[in-house]
């Protein structure tokens, strides 16, 4: 429903209470509707209207005189969040044409006019075939006057009367009305008032016919901004049609308009699927007012008239705060009878209380797909995991294989050379050549090479143990070691390893620096097996560069490249060009540089092979 602020007047509608006469009626006439609020501490004491200065210009007005001794009409007031179908009642009962608004510390904010709130109905209200005629009293006389009387006999005919108009007629033809306004217009210029009422009158009339629609006459009202027009019947002079008379007959029809509506709009929610709840929001309680069919045949129609709570239990006060907080509720999760519920729903203001609708959707069978939703997920971790681990072991157990034939071929020379020394020691014994000397200098040169070799399984174990804890590394130099345990198994491949690049001294990164090697060696076993075949220059190069908080390590070698088909999938599980592969090795560099380090890989292939991009992130 609209509020009766979103049609009021703010502003030319209200002066200080010691203003004099004069300006209110300077006032009245520049707002063009005969009233003005009078304020004292920005709140309501007085309204000034044209028929009371009417009444003292009959009487003698003296326009110096404070306005607040004539304001003696009660000012009737009217919240300015009350709904506009509330004013309704209000002007009609008190026979007023205007509403004070006032805020809840009794502020003035603003006036309703009754022509606002003609405006504001909808045609459907008074449009029921009413013709002019009907709204007429049929015992009623016209008052009218001659175009040579004076002003002063139309505000004795106006006060007898108590008529805010009197139509100038001569020969039963309207040919002026003179209003309120134009009396009080007159007595503001100090006009004298045994003038002619021709002379000051409005002009021209607004003539209907009596069998007119009254939504023509509405209509013709707005266009010409005029509050009255002259009925004519069968050519002479009927009466004078109002909009207060308008205002009064479909005050009626608005209550029935909006019954109807209501009506209609509680047969419509009955047709929805949804469960929707009307409560009565009391100060002290609340009541279920009604319920859809949806929601009778869900909760029972004996809860009507019963507390919310009798149905909602604890959730109920939760929803309530949040409602009337909020002004709104939105996804609310409560049980109801077993059964899981979503409630959304909105609070509002009608004529006399405040009312909360509530829409509920059983969503037991939601709740429990997401519970099993929940579950599936839960397991497909747990499965994810689980193959992860065995992913793990398996490029674990891939690696320790490696590792042996790192140590194979980085053995294979110290393993000849000791071979030599007891060849040597057994020719020296046969030729009598064996002595101290020549015996200490044979044990020293083996005891060096069994020393170098215990090294080498001492810096493997180090290198491919599992349990490293995250610490800062250097990138740049886990990468050179990797290069330095697969030296021998490069160089019996006849593979050139370059490494280059303008960084700075000391980089760091955060991980488990064996882990890092661990991705790198797995880059290093990749390109030196494709590499294996190719004819002339095997060259694997190695560049970094830094920009900004990142490390870039540009990873490329010249065997051709990867098969563009399986580009795309290279870094997926069990993905391999070789013959023999597992297909695990990049799945877990990637699994390695993006998890673990919370970097990046990518791969493309250039004109010589192909070429990997890893960006690992930098500790400053």
């Amino acid at each position: 429903m609209k509020a009766l602020i979103n049609i009021a007047r703010t502003e030319g509608f209200s002066l200080e209470s010691d203003t004099t006469i004069e300006a209110a009626m300077a006032q009245m006439l520049d707002n063009k509707n005969g009233c003005v609020v009078l304020l004292e501490a920005q709140k309501p004491v007085g309204i000034v209207t044209e028929g009371l200065v009417l009444a003292c210009l009959e009487e003698g007005l003296d326009f110096a005189a404070p306005a607040r001794t004539i304001a003696r009409t009660p000012v009737i007031t009217a919240g300015v969040n009350r709904p506009v179908e509330a004013a309704f009642d209000i002007v009609v009962s008190h026979n007023i044409r205007r509403l004070v608004l006032i805020d809840e510390k009794g502020v003035y904010k603003g006036i309703v006019l009754q022509e606002d709130l003609i405006d504001f109905l909808e045609e459907d209200v008074y449009k029921v075939d009413l013709k002019v005629a009907d709204l007429l009293d049929a015992n009623a006389k016209i008052v009218t006057m001659h175009p040579l009387q004076s002003m002063q006999d139309a505000l004795v005919l106006m006060r007898r009367e108590h008529i805010g108009s009197v139509v100038v007629a001569e020969n039963e033809r309207a040919t002026g009305i003179v209003t309120e306004k134009d009396i009080l217009s007159a007595g503001y210029s100090h006009a004298d008032l045994s003038e002619a009422v021709q002379v000051r009158m409005s002009r021209p009339v607004l003539r209907v016919d009596a069998e007119a629609p009254v939504t023509e006459v509405i209509d013709l009202m707005r266009t010409h901004h005029v509050r009255r027009v002259v009925v004519c019947k069968k050519g002479r002079l009927h009466g004078v049609l109002t909009d207060r008379d308008v205002f009064s007959r479909v005050k009626g029809n608005v209550a029935r308009m909006l019954q109807i509506k209501l009506r209609h709009a509680k047969e419509i929610m009955d047709l929805l699927p949804e469960a929707i709840i009307e409560i009565f929001d009391m100060p002290q309680e609340q009541t279920i007012h009604w319920m859809n069919r949806v929601a009778a045949e869900l909760f029972g129609r004996e809860l009507q008239e019963h507390s919310p709570q009798e149905l909602l239990g604890e959730a109920w006060a939760q929803m309530h705060a949040k409602v009337v907080k909020n002004g709104h509720l939105e996804h609310f999760t409560a049980k109801v009878k077993g059964r899981d519920f979503e409630f959304s729903g909105t609070i509002s203001t009608n004529i006399n209380s405040r009312y909360i609708k509530l829409i509920a959707r059983d969503v037991t069978a939601h709740e429990h797909m997401k519970e099993q939703l929940r579950k599936e997920v839960k397991e497909e971790v747990r499965l994810r995991r689980e193959q992860e681990y065995l992913m793990m072991h398996q490029s674990r157990l891939a690696a320790t294989g490696e590792m042996i034939g790192h140590i194979a071929h980085q053995w294979r020379q110290p393993l000849s050379q000791l071979g030599g020394i007891f060849m040597n020691l057994e020719s020296a014994q046969a030729f009598g050549d064996l002595d101290e000397v020549y015996l200490r200098e044979r044990l020293q040169q083996g005891n060096a090479l069994i020393k170098y070799m215990s090294q080498t399984i001492d810096d493997f174990r180090r290198f491919f143990s599992p349990y490293q804890p995250e610490t800062l590394f250097d990138p740049v130099a886990a990468l050179r070691q990797a290069v330095n345990i697969v030296s021998a198994a490069l160089t019996y491949r006849h593979i050139d390893v370059t490494i280059d690049g303008a960084v700075e001294n000391n980089l760091r990164c955060r991980g488990a620096e064996g882990t890092f090697a661990q991705a790198m060696l797995n880059l290093l076993g990749n390109a030196s097996d494709a590499l294996a075949g190719k004819k002339g220059k095997r060259q694997i190069s190695i560049h970094f560069t830094t920009c900004e908080d990142m490390l870039e390590i540009r990873f490329c070698d010249n065997a051709g490249g990867i098969d563009p088909a399986i580009l795309p999938d290279i870094f997926t599980p069990y993905t391999t060009t070789k013959q023999e592969g597992t297909g695990i090795g990049l799945y877990m560099t990637r699994l390695i540089i993006e998890q673990k380090m919370k970097g990046r890989i990518e791969v493309k292939n250039s004109s010589a092979g192909a070429c990997f991009m890893i960006y690992v992130p930098l500790v400053r």
